[in-house]
Protein backbone atom coordinates (compact mmCIF):
# COMPACT_ATOMS: atom_id res chain seq x y z
CA UNK A 1 0.00 0.00 0.00
CA UNK A 2 1.54 3.46 -0.62
CA UNK A 3 1.71 5.75 2.00
CA UNK A 4 -0.85 8.57 1.00
CA UNK A 5 1.91 11.03 2.06
CA UNK A 6 4.48 10.25 -0.47
CA UNK A 7 4.17 12.35 -3.63
CA UNK A 8 5.91 10.57 -7.05
CA UNK A 9 7.88 12.22 -9.63
CA UNK A 10 5.59 11.99 -12.82
CA UNK A 11 8.56 10.88 -14.63
CA UNK A 12 9.93 8.32 -12.04
CA UNK A 13 9.82 5.75 -14.60
CA UNK A 14 12.48 6.42 -16.83
CA UNK A 15 14.24 7.93 -14.13
CA UNK A 16 14.32 4.64 -12.45
CA UNK A 17 15.70 2.89 -15.88
CA UNK A 18 18.30 5.54 -16.43
CA UNK A 19 19.50 3.81 -12.10
CA UNK A 20 18.93 0.46 -13.19
CA UNK A 21 21.31 1.51 -16.17
CA UNK A 22 24.03 2.91 -14.23
CA UNK A 23 23.94 -0.81 -12.70
CA UNK A 24 23.57 0.91 -8.87
CA UNK A 25 20.70 -1.19 -7.76
CA UNK A 26 21.96 -4.72 -6.85
CA UNK A 27 20.18 -7.71 -6.54
CA UNK A 28 21.64 -10.06 -3.70
CA UNK A 29 20.72 -11.27 -0.45
CA UNK A 30 21.73 -8.64 2.02
CA UNK A 31 21.50 -7.83 5.48
CA UNK A 32 20.03 -4.63 6.48
CA UNK A 33 20.50 -2.12 9.71
CA UNK A 34 17.14 -2.24 10.73
CA UNK A 35 16.53 -4.34 13.61
CA UNK A 36 13.83 -6.18 14.38
CA UNK A 37 12.03 -6.42 18.03
CA UNK A 38 14.10 -9.79 18.76
CA UNK A 39 17.26 -7.73 18.15
CA UNK A 40 18.24 -9.62 14.68
CA UNK A 41 19.12 -7.80 11.34
CA UNK A 42 16.06 -7.65 8.62
CA UNK A 43 17.24 -9.30 5.20
CA UNK A 44 16.88 -7.47 2.03
CA UNK A 45 17.33 -8.16 -1.53
CA UNK A 46 18.21 -4.69 -3.13
CA UNK A 47 21.09 -2.35 -2.31
CA UNK A 48 21.11 0.89 -4.38
CA UNK A 49 24.37 1.11 -4.48
CA UNK A 50 25.24 5.30 -5.25
CA UNK A 51 28.51 5.51 -4.59
CA UNK A 52 29.20 4.16 -7.71
CA UNK A 53 27.86 7.19 -9.88
CA UNK A 54 30.12 8.75 -11.85
CA UNK A 55 30.22 11.98 -12.67
CA UNK A 56 28.56 12.00 -16.45
CA UNK A 57 26.14 9.98 -14.80
CA UNK A 58 25.38 12.16 -12.73
CA UNK A 59 24.97 14.83 -15.07
CA UNK A 60 22.44 12.66 -16.62
CA UNK A 61 20.24 12.59 -13.91
CA UNK A 62 20.24 16.85 -13.11
CA UNK A 63 17.46 17.23 -15.84
CA UNK A 64 15.18 15.38 -13.79
CA UNK A 65 16.12 16.84 -10.74
CA UNK A 66 15.14 20.10 -12.47
CA UNK A 67 12.05 18.93 -13.96
CA UNK A 68 10.51 17.69 -10.07
CA UNK A 69 11.61 20.61 -8.34
CA UNK A 70 9.89 22.32 -10.89
CA UNK A 71 6.71 19.82 -11.04
CA UNK A 72 6.80 19.93 -6.74
CA UNK A 73 7.92 23.38 -5.83
CA UNK A 74 7.56 25.93 -8.64
CA UNK A 75 5.71 28.61 -6.19
CA UNK A 76 8.28 28.03 -3.70
CA UNK A 77 11.12 28.21 -5.48
CA UNK A 78 12.73 32.19 -5.36
CA UNK A 79 12.23 31.24 -1.67
CA UNK A 80 14.12 27.97 -1.08
CA UNK A 81 17.62 26.94 -0.05
CA UNK A 82 18.91 23.03 -1.17
CA UNK A 83 20.44 21.48 1.38
CA UNK A 84 23.37 19.22 0.75
CA UNK A 85 23.70 16.27 3.52
CA UNK A 86 27.70 16.51 3.95
CA UNK A 87 28.39 12.68 4.49
CA UNK A 88 26.57 12.27 0.88
CA UNK A 89 29.65 11.92 -1.29
CA UNK A 90 27.79 12.69 -4.30
CA UNK A 91 28.16 16.07 -6.36
CA UNK A 92 24.76 15.89 -7.31
CA UNK A 93 22.99 18.12 -5.26
CA UNK A 94 25.94 20.89 -5.31
CA UNK A 95 25.08 20.52 -9.57
CA UNK A 96 21.51 20.86 -9.10
CA UNK A 97 21.78 24.08 -6.87
CA UNK A 98 24.68 25.81 -9.40
CA UNK A 99 22.06 25.80 -12.07
CA UNK A 100 19.01 26.93 -10.08
CA UNK A 101 21.48 29.31 -8.59
CA UNK A 102 21.93 31.04 -12.21
CA UNK A 103 17.82 30.89 -12.63
CA UNK A 104 16.78 31.91 -8.86
CA UNK A 105 19.62 32.85 -7.10
CA UNK A 106 19.34 29.95 -5.01
CA UNK A 107 21.55 29.39 -1.93
CA UNK A 108 22.47 25.88 -0.81
CA UNK A 109 24.03 25.02 3.24
CA UNK A 110 25.61 21.37 4.26
CA UNK A 111 23.58 19.43 6.74
CA UNK A 112 26.07 16.86 8.73
CA UNK A 113 25.91 14.54 11.38
CA UNK A 114 27.12 15.14 15.43
CA UNK A 115 27.20 12.80 17.58
CA UNK A 116 24.52 11.13 15.49
CA UNK A 117 22.20 13.82 14.99
CA UNK A 118 21.54 15.11 11.66
CA UNK A 119 21.50 18.56 11.39
CA UNK A 120 22.76 21.95 10.37
CA UNK A 121 25.05 23.89 12.67
CA UNK A 122 26.57 27.52 13.25
CA UNK A 123 26.51 29.50 9.51
CA UNK A 124 25.08 26.89 7.68
CA UNK A 125 21.92 27.19 9.89
CA UNK A 126 22.19 30.97 9.59
CA UNK A 127 22.02 30.85 5.80
CA UNK A 128 18.30 28.98 6.38
CA UNK A 129 16.82 32.14 7.77
CA UNK A 130 13.30 33.05 6.12
CA UNK A 131 13.42 30.15 3.74
CA UNK A 132 11.79 26.82 2.77
CA UNK A 133 14.27 24.16 3.20
CA UNK A 134 14.87 21.36 0.14
CA UNK A 135 17.06 18.41 1.75
CA UNK A 136 18.28 16.61 -1.25
CA UNK A 137 19.02 12.45 -0.14
CA UNK A 138 19.47 9.43 -1.44
CA UNK A 139 17.62 6.67 -0.51
CA UNK A 140 14.50 6.06 2.44
CA UNK A 141 14.26 3.17 3.58
CA UNK A 142 12.32 3.74 6.89
CA UNK A 143 12.37 7.71 6.76
CA UNK A 144 14.98 8.17 9.53
CA UNK A 145 16.44 10.91 7.80
CA UNK A 146 12.87 12.00 7.99
CA UNK A 147 12.08 11.63 11.64
CA UNK A 148 15.22 13.39 12.58
CA UNK A 149 15.02 16.30 10.34
CA UNK A 150 11.50 16.85 11.50
CA UNK A 151 12.38 16.75 14.85
CA UNK A 152 15.42 19.05 14.40
CA UNK A 153 13.49 21.69 12.60
CA UNK A 154 11.02 21.83 15.21
CA UNK A 155 13.64 22.92 17.53
CA UNK A 156 14.81 25.70 15.81
CA UNK A 157 11.79 27.12 13.46
CA UNK A 158 10.79 29.94 15.31
CA UNK A 159 14.53 30.90 15.88
CA UNK A 160 15.49 31.19 12.42
CA UNK A 161 11.82 31.77 11.05
CA UNK A 162 11.95 28.55 8.61
CA UNK A 163 9.05 28.96 6.37
CA UNK A 164 8.88 24.98 5.31
CA UNK A 165 10.73 22.13 4.67
CA UNK A 166 10.78 19.34 2.62
CA UNK A 167 12.37 16.45 1.68
CA UNK A 168 13.20 14.75 -2.03
CA UNK A 169 14.68 11.27 -2.37
CA UNK A 170 16.39 9.79 -4.91
CA UNK A 171 14.37 6.05 -4.54
CA UNK A 172 11.83 5.61 -1.58
CA UNK A 173 12.00 1.80 -1.23
CA UNK A 174 8.50 1.53 -0.14
CA UNK A 175 9.04 0.41 3.06
CA UNK A 176 6.61 0.29 6.15
CA UNK A 177 7.99 2.77 8.66
CA UNK A 178 8.57 2.46 11.96
CA UNK A 179 6.38 5.39 12.95
CA UNK A 180 4.48 7.43 10.29
CA UNK A 181 6.49 10.61 9.50
CA UNK A 182 4.61 13.66 9.14
CA UNK A 183 4.17 16.48 5.91
CA UNK A 184 4.23 15.33 2.50
CA UNK A 185 7.65 12.93 1.14
CA UNK A 186 8.47 13.35 -2.29
CA UNK A 187 10.38 10.82 -4.57
CA UNK A 188 11.98 11.00 -7.77
CA UNK A 189 11.60 6.77 -7.89
CA UNK A 190 10.39 3.98 -6.33
CA UNK A 191 11.38 0.65 -5.86
CA UNK A 192 9.10 -2.27 -4.37
CA UNK A 193 11.69 -3.51 -2.18
CA UNK A 194 10.47 -4.98 1.40
CA UNK A 195 12.69 -6.39 3.99
CA UNK A 196 12.00 -9.37 6.19
CA UNK A 197 12.72 -10.88 8.93
CA UNK A 198 15.63 -13.45 9.08
CA UNK A 199 13.74 -16.23 9.96
CA UNK A 200 11.19 -15.34 7.16
CA UNK A 201 12.89 -15.02 4.51
CA UNK A 202 11.56 -15.85 0.95
CA UNK A 203 13.15 -18.66 -0.79
CA UNK A 204 14.84 -17.09 -3.74
CA UNK A 205 16.53 -14.85 -1.51
CA UNK A 206 17.71 -17.51 1.49
CA UNK A 207 19.51 -19.19 -1.49
CA UNK A 208 21.95 -16.46 -2.10
CA UNK A 209 25.09 -15.57 0.02
CA UNK A 210 24.28 -13.65 2.15
CA UNK A 211 26.38 -10.64 1.65
CA UNK A 212 28.21 -8.33 4.06
CA UNK A 213 26.36 -5.81 5.89
CA UNK A 214 24.81 -2.73 3.44
CA UNK A 215 24.20 0.73 5.30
Amino acid sequence: MVDKNLKVFSDNDNFIKLLKSFNVIEKWHFEYKWLTEDWKHMRWEYFINYRLLTTPQELELVPYYHKAIKEFFWEKVKNMIIVWVAYWSLSLPKIIQTLWYDKFGMEYAYAEKRNWILWLFDAQAEKCKWKHLLFIEDVCNNATSWKQLTKAINDIKDKLDIKWYSIIYWVHRWHTFLEKPKNEIYAMSVLNAPAYHPDNIPKHIKELTLKEYKK
